[in-house]
């Protein structure tokens, strides 16, 4: 049976109409509205908040989120209208080199023939690797890098800070020619407006690395370093994301924030989220990346270029900070081994992939020497040690072979940061075998080339007060590796003149790469003068050299001259207890018990860790080595 609706009267559609109306205020909040029901206007809530309380049959709700990006918009473009005026090309800065090579089949940044230590050893040292000179980028006047010049760049702001058009110009200028060479992530031929367009994160990323030692404005990265960090957390926080937004934080990760403590360092956190961002994306499948998306898309040659080298540089970036971390490095995959071994179309600059090939070699290391389970430090069973380094040190002979001839002395750096690395291996073997010391005298004049490498590039190109950071893990690892075998029973098969003045320019150098008060590296400079005078002091030169923390891959050999510090400086002798920032010393069970903590008698106790080092430090320099010996202080003659 059919029911037929009766139509309603003009009372009832009136009723029917009223129920369905709601004030503009409770419209846009998606709230209950009493007017609706026929209660009094202005409504309570708009009497409550004090709302203009009104009925629109017309009304739109608007999307407040897209209405507040388009009035920051608006008042960024106003802004730019007022405080930009466009300005005569700028003069080139003094004393910075080109960056046109940055891009080039070889990049580098200075042109020189490499150099190494002299040293004597009963081993010859590792073959040298001679460079190409025409791998190398001549010093040339400096120029100015390429910017528009039928438009002016806008004025940005972030939270209360303010750069002029002219400021944002001269910031990336200093970018590409001082810190770019050294990771060819970018492209050096866009503009300041085009990187803001793409992320304003990159944006500021930049601005905030260029200005780690700008002169013109000394204060600009301290003030600068709080409100981009929020930015890049509120960034993360808020996906979805792009390739942009890793590369901003591939900067951060390699130019990191200053810090005062290994604890409180993010960059490990910061990388491994950056990783996190690229895979869910499909930076590591760059040909089939629509199928990490929502919509379908292929990338152009310039698309397909850039993914390449960013994630490129993702993977390099995160075996660095594994290395230094003393973490299980990154596994390689397709498209690293593809960038590697057959990429034959130059998906990527020369310089970054023979920074591939070495973090690449990197990883095998941390694989090959840390899935061992069955002992508390993940290492090989005792007898496996000596054979495996054995492999592994083939293997390296063999990459510094390929890359003889091609190498710039930057990324030699690298490439002998990787030899220390696995050379640190043979410290935590216990055997006293002739393998084993002749490993260690290897890791003795690769240490001593490595310092040398570091001190030229500085003295002609600031590298380390430009370069990424890990340079300041580089130096670390190289010169307590020279004072580990200079105070131990190979001191006699070493040149210990040539190991001093090379750990005296370490001092030196860490210093250089400080870029505040108390960061890691300027604490990190008086703490190895301090080490030198304990070792000179109470070092026994009768024992083998060691190591007690053994549970830190490569990195033990840095976190155990840091605990033999804190035992002999910082208050935390053998046997106390757990001071209240919760720090423990060297596991008992993984400790060489042949290796003798190191001098107590100094009087220390009930210092403050800052009282310590500075106190120390002024009663070191210049310090006592042996009787009449005198090292000068760093810096000196």
């Amino acid at each position: 049976m059919r029911h037929h609706r009766q139509p309603e009267s003009p009372a009832d559609s009136a009723r029917h109409r009223s129920k369905r109306i709601a004030c503009r205020q409770c419209r846009q909040a998606k709230l209950r509205c009493e007017v609706s029901t026929g209660g009094a206007m202005p409504c309570s809530r708009c009497r409550r908040l004090g709302y203009d309380c009104k009925l629109d049959t017309a009304f739109q709700r608007v999307n407040r989120r897209e209405r507040l990006e388009e009035l920051e918009k608006e008042v960024q473009h106003l802004r730019s209208s007022v405080s930009t005026l466009p300005v005569p090309p700028q003069q080139p800065l003094p004393g910075i080199p080109t960056p046109s090579e940055s891009y080039s089949a070889a990049t580098s940044i200075v042109d020189h023939e490499s150099s190494g230590a002299p040293v004597s050893l009963l081993v010859p040292p590792l073959p040298p690797l001679p460079l190409d000179q025409s791998a190398h980028v001549h010093p040339l006047p400096p120029q100015q890098r390429s910017l528009p010049e039928t438009s002016s760049t806008f004025a940005r702001s972030l939270e209360f800070l303010h750069l002029r058009g002219d400021q944002v110009n001269t910031l990336f200028t200093i970018f590409f020619q001082r810190y770019h060479p050294y990771a060819p992530l970018l492209d050096p031929a866009s503009s300041p407006d085009q990187y803001y367009a793409r992320s304003p994160l990159l944006f500021w990323a930049i601005i905030l690395v260029a200005s780690r030692r700008w002169t013109e404005e000394p204060g600009l990265f301290v003030s600068l370093t709080a409100p981009v960090k929020r930015l890049l957390w509120d960034t993360i926080a808020n996906p979805p994301h792009t390739w942009h937004v890793v590369q901003s934080i591939l900067l951060v990760c390699l130019w990191p924030f200053p810090t005062s403590s290994l604890s409180s360092d993010i960059t490990s956190i910061l990388v491994s989220t950056a990783q996190t961002i690229a895979v869910r994306m499909g930076l590591h499948r760059p040909e089939a990346i629509q199928d990490f998306s929502r919509t379908k898309r292929r990338l152009n040659v310039e698309e397909t270029a850039e993914v390449a080298r960013t994630w490129a540089t993702c993977y390099i970036t995160a075996q660095i900070i594994a290395t230094i971390d003393g973490q299980i490095g990154v596994t390689s995959d397709w498209m690293i081994d593809r960038l590697c071994d057959r990429d034959g179309t130059g998906m990527i600059p020369t310089a970054l992939k023979h920074q591939l090939l070495i973090s690449r070699f990197s990883a095998r290391v941390g694989q090959f020497m840390s899935g061992h389970p069955q002992a508390p430090t993940g290492l090989p069973r005792p007898g496996e040690v000596m054979s495996l380094l054995a492999l592994l040190e083939r293997e390296y002979n063999e990459l510094v072979s390929t890359l003889t001839g091609q190498i710039s002395e930057e990324n030699k750096i690298l490439l002998n940061f990787i030899g220390l690395q696995f050379y640190v291996f043979y410290l935590l073997e216990d055997t006293d075998s002739d393998p084993r010391k002749r490993g260690l005298l290897r890791a003795y004049s690769i240490a001593l080339e490595t310092i040398t490498i570091m001190n030229h590039l500085e003295s002609l190109t600031d590298t380390m007060a430009y370069g990424p950071i890990s340079y300041f893990r580089v130096i670390s690892i190289a010169a307590m590796f020279i004072l580990k075998l200079s105070y131990s029973n190979l001191g006699p098969f070493v040149d210990l003149e040539t190991g001093k003045r090379s750990f005296n320019a370490a001092i030196m150098l860490t210093r250089r790469i400080s870029i505040e008060d108390n960061d890691l590296p300027g604490r990190s400079s008086k703490i190895l003068t301090q080490l030198w005078s304990a070792q000179a002091r109470g070092g026994q030169r009768d024992k083998g050299p060691g190591l007690r923390l053994k549970t830190r891959l490569a990195a033990s050999l840095v976190h155990d001259s840091m605990w033999a510090w804190r035992e002999q400086f910082g208050g935390q002798m053998s046997g106390m207890n757990t001071p209240s920032g919760g720090m423990r010393g060297p596991n008992p069970a993984v400790q060489d018990q042949g290796i003798s903590v190191l001098h107590e008698g100094n009087g220390t106790d009930g210092l403050s860790l800052e009282d310590v080092v500075d106190a120390e430090l002024l009663a070191l320099l210049p310090f006592s080595l042996e009787g009449d010996e005198l090292l000068t202080a760093p810096g000196g003659c």
